[in-house]
Formats: C-alpha cells, structure tokens, sequence
C-alpha cells in the first residue's frame, strides 16, 4: 500500500508546489484583459490542460527532465502591461485579446524554428555561469516578490495561516523522516488549506455551475487578428526568454549534478515554441520550462519520472474536468503562495552558486552587480511608468529577469569583454 500510495504523493506535490505558479496567472491576465468570468474559469483551465500536455511533450520529445512547461511570469506580464497599454491609447480589450493569438502563434513559430536551427547549440557559449547565474537570482527574488504579495493580499488571517504553512513546509523538509521530508510541500498546503476552513478564512470551493468535461476550444476570443506592435512585443519577448530556458535547465543541472547534452537544450526550445502556438492557438498564455522545479528537486532530492507522469496526467485532467479543477484551485493563494518563497529561495541559492563558479575581481564584481541591480531596479518601477513606453518595448523592458539578464550579456561579452574570452570560447 505504501509502494502504491508513494507515486501518487509525490504526484501530488508536483502539482501543488506548481500551484502558486499557476492558480493566480488566470485572475491576474482575466481580469486585465476584461475577460466575465466563465472567460477567467476557462483560461484556469486551459492553463492547467497547457501545463500538463506541454510537460509530458517536453519530457517525451524536449529537454527529457522534470521540468514543469507552464504559464510564465514574463508571459502574462507582459499582456497585463499591453492592457494597460491599449487603456490609455484608447485600443478595445477585445482587438487585443484577439491580436495576442495572433502574435502568439507567430513566436511559437519563431521560437520552434530557432530550436530546429540548433541556435542554443551555437551560442551556448555566451551562457556563461555569470549569466545563467543572474538569470536564476532575479527570477527567484522575482518569485519571492510574488509569494510575499501573494501572502498579504488576502488579510491578516490568511498571511498568518500562509505563514503558518511556510513553516511546516520548511519544518518537515528540515526534520521530517521519509514520507513526511518527500511529502512536506503536499502536507503543509493540505494543513493550512484545512486550518483556512476551520477559520472561516476561505470558502470552500463551489462546483455549482461546473460541468463534468469541458474541452479546449480554438479562438475562444475570436478570429486572431495581426497588430505590429503587439507582434514586436510578444515575439521580441519571445526571443528574449532563450536564456530563461538555458537557466531552467542550468538549474536542473546544478540541482542534480546531471550534464545535460547540448541537443536537449534545443529541443526544449522546439517543444516550447510549440506550447506557445498552442496558447496562441487556444487563448491561453506562454509558457516556457520553470526553473522553480528544479528547486523541488533540490528540496526533496525526489527525480523518479513516475510521480512527474502522473502530475502532468493530474494537470491534464484539471484541464479538462472542470470539478477537480475547482476543487484543487479553491486552495486560497496566501497558502499557495507560501510555496513560492520555498522554490524562490533555492533559486536564488543556486543562482548565486553559479555567480561564484568563475572568478572574481572588479570585472566580475561590476558585471555581477550591475546586472543585479539592473534587474531589482526594473522590479521598483511602478506600473504606471510603462504607459507611456510604446508596447514593442514595455513588453520585454518591464520584465526584470529579461533586462538584468540582457545586462549581464552586454556586460559580459560586449562592454567588458574578456580578451581572453575568445580562445576559451572556440
């Protein structure tokens, strides 16, 4: 019985370690985009279906690892700031809505072919442990920002049971034997899940109104449309989320120790350009591999590809029933959310391991600070400093992850270039 219900909790925790991720992506991007909401609950649907397919494509045909493919941060920012965008300038919700499919659809194709030429191959020398380094430190500070927001949005009773539950989780991964180390993540959420119904602090999920099987549906915001701007934006964007996927998997490799073949790099391009036609094609939001997975792994030391399997089948069926899609997603964020800063900080640890791998110096103290501070600066600046930023920029100079990482390749191979480098490199 142990044997059988093992896989299944490890399952389990895959899928609410992710959560956090994912749970807030449809309310935040629904609502900038004027989506009713039968248009929210259908997009947190698709976004579970999308996870779950475009994992299992990745392990089967991509990268080969556990690493979740699901909605990502730069992604459905960068459509909240083109809503805000088209408010101020005037643009119809609707008009956007339908020129994001298009546009999406258009990078999934740009993205699949970069990975079919092989360009992570060709230029992998440029990640150098500097980059990804900085990569993964913004986006885990990133996520810390998130989970802590996440935290208190809900009121006083919600942040103390969050914190309550970020508690346990660290408490069990710590102390705990077995099972209760293997399953903190799945027992501190069910603990201050349960502890927010007993308080009166959340509802319980409602199923009323929730059919039994609910497909993907093309366009369910319309016949896709063609904006330049909203192109430039998204495909810009698109190009300059390359280096997300070598941090991902730069990641996984530091959480594991495992060597990954350059090839693998190129393949999970493919498959996530093909994620992203997808969420074009379907209404949904882009996706690329989380680099917060390989903070599970790190945590749990756990990289047996049953549980992963079965995690993506549960994403999937998230996806496609609406009921377990409403129950899993009833988990109020402040307790979700209390995972983020779990996986933030072994981000942030394991981007900081690679910043120490090369050598110092003030070479190396500036590119590693400016870029840094480049990246924290972006996170400071208030939303409404986008505005009047034309969208084919806003889009990829609001993301922090995107401009400290940007930073960090000028720096390193433009501005304060190594003179040296170019012999290492060949």
């Amino acid at each position: 019985m142990r044997e059988a219900s093992g896989p299944w909790l490890h399952a389990l925790q895959w899928v609410v370690f992710h959560l956090g991720v994912i749970i807030s992506v449809p309310v935040i991007v629904g609502n900038a985009l004027g989506l009713d909401a039968r248009g929210i609950a259908g997009l947190g649907q698709l976004c579970f279906f999308l996870t779950g397919a475009a994992s299992l494509i990745q392990l089967k045909g991509g990268h080969g690892v556990l690493l979740v493919e699901g909605p990502a941060a730069p992604w459905w920012a960068a459509y909240v700031l083109l809503a805000g965008v088209a408010a101020g300038t005037g643009r119809s919700l609707p008009q956007l809505r339908t020129d994001i499919e298009g546009a999406m659809m258009v990078t999934g194709i740009l993205l699949a072919l970069l990975g079919a030429a092989r360009i992570i191959s060709r230029w992998r020398s440029f990640f150098t442990p500097r980059v990804t380094g900085v990569l993964l430190t913004i986006l885990g500070l990133q996520l810390g920002g998130v989970g802590v927001r996440g935290m208190v949005g809900e009121g006083a009773g919600l942040f103390a049971i969050g914190l309550a539950v970020l508690m346990v989780v660290v408490y069990l991964t710590l102390k705990g034997r077995g099972m209760l180390k293997q399953g903190a993540v799945v027992l501190g959420v069910a603990f201050g899940w349960l502890l927010s119904l007993a308080a009166g602090a959340a509802p319980p999920p409602s199923l009323e109104g929730a059919g039994l099987l609910s497909l993907p549906s093309p366009f369910p915001w319309g016949w896709p449309t063609f904006n330049a701007g909203t192109l430039v934006a998204l495909g810009l964007l698109g190009v300059l989320l390359v280096p997300n996927v070598v941090g991902s998997m730069a990641a996984w490799e530091a959480a594991t120790g495992e060597a990954l073949p350059a090839g693998r790099y190129d393949r999970a391009l493919a498959v996530s350009g093909g994620a992203n036609f997808l969420s074009g094609l379907m209404g949904g939001v882009g996706t690329i591999p989380f680099a917060i997975s390989a903070g599970l792994v790190s945590v749990t030391g756990n990289t047996e590809k049953r549980p992963f399997i079965l995690a993506c089948v549960l994403f999937i069926a998230m996806g496609l029933f609406p009921p377990l899609g409403r129950i899993i997603g009833g988990i109020p964020l402040p307790v979700a959310a209390a995972v983020l800063l779990v996986s933030g900080s072994s981000l942030v640890v394991i981007g900081l391991k690679d910043l120490l791998k090369e050598e110092g110096g003030l070479r190396g103290t500036f590119i590693i600070g400016l870029s840094l501070l480049s990246g924290v600066g972006v996170m400071l600046l208030p939303a409404s400093y986008w505005v009047g930023v034309p969208s084919w920029a806003s889009g990829a100079l609001s993301n922090a992850v995107i401009v400290g990482t940007l930073a960090c390749l000028l720096l390193e191979h433009v501005i304060l270039r190594d003179k040296g480098e170019r012999n290492r490199t060949t």
